[in-house]
């Protein structure tokens, strides 16, 4: 299986996360990225918080006016069926890997683009991972499931 990293999002602190050409992913994330609330967003199993463009299309579908970076992901992926991938799977993004660790719970904070989104996204949420390999990002790196 294998995409794309459409976008690279950071912002200082919630949503929406707004694109970037590059950065270097560590452990603790994307550099330049920071979240408000750490107890909820961010620590060594949620570095990283993945959306495709697939999904935003379903949503748009759905009537919900969003973009990429919209639902505070940091990779936006084209390309690849977040839907089909699995709790512990390995993904190469650029020169870094990462490793899915969980199912994206979806936040009261998307209420901010439709009052019923943080329902309407369930099942279609996108996933956080952990960074097992630091290394430099771009976007339109290909994203390659190991």
């Amino acid at each position: 299986m294998r995409g794309i990293l459409a976008q690279l999002n950071i912002s200082d602190g919630g949503m929406p996360k707004k694109p970037i050409d590059q950065a270097q992913v560590t452990v603790d994330g994307v550099n330049g990225d920071w979240q408000k609330n750490r107890n909820y967003h961010g620590g060594p199993n949620r570095a990283i918080c993945l959306y495709s463009e697939e999904l935003y299309q379903g949503l748009r579908d759905s009537g919900v006016n969003v973009s990429n970076g919209d639902i505070g992901e940091n990779f936006t992926t084209r390309g690849i069926n977040l839907q089909h991938l699995k709790k512990g799977d390995r993904l190469k993004v650029g020169q870094c890997i990462i490793e899915l660790t969980d199912i994206r719970i979806p936040c009261y904070q998307l209420k901010k683009w439709d009052p019923d989104l943080p329902e309407l996204i369930v099942g279609r949420s996108g996933w956080v991972a952990k960074v097992v390999k630091e290394g430099m990002v771009r976007q339109g790196d290909e994203i390659v499931l190991e």
